[in-house]
């Protein structure tokens, strides 16, 4: 099930982000200051069991437009649930959902390391392609990818 985050999921989404993103410090702050910038971020997440198993975090840039522009600011799934379809499904739900709340949706926009495997995902998902490389910005060198969608 995708479903809105909520703050009584903050202690499980934190542990999720700290393993996916172990380069990454202070998870707990980082989620609770992204749910608080609500409704500029939105965020979902995965439950199977009653359990949360993912979170896809949605961040609209730019200011609010009428022609909207979203990163796909971070999406991870617990490694034992991944590799199953999980991180699909919260791009294509939590999506459907965010456009809900926009006039027109003109671009998604992912920035991840240029090695990452998940550069598949997005591109099967969201239509993304690679448009820039840019050397070592984080911990290597990022790719940002674009899904023009109007």
């Amino acid at each position: 099930m995708i479903r809105a985050y909520r703050e009584s999921d903050l202690d499980a989404v934190a542990a999720i982000h700290s393993i996916s993103f172990p380069r990454q410090l202070r998870s707990r702050d980082w989620i609770a200051a992204s749910f608080g910038a609500y409704p500029k971020t939105r965020m979902y997440v995965a439950e199977s069991d009653a359990r949360v198993i993912g979170f896809a975090m949605w961040t609209e840039k730019s200011g609010f437009r009428a022609q909207a522009v979203l990163e796909l600011e971070q999406i991870a799934v617990t490694p034992e649930h991944r590799r199953r379809g999980i991180a699909e499904a919260l791009i294509r739900r939590s999506l459907s959902e965010v456009e809900k709340h926009l006039e027109t949706l003109k671009a998604v926009v992912v920035t991840t390391r240029a090695d990452n495997a998940a550069q598949a995902l997005y591109r099967k998902t969201l239509g993304a392609e690679v448009e820039a490389t840019i050397a070592s910005l984080y911990s290597g060198d990022e790719v940002l990818m674009v899904a023009r969608l109007r």
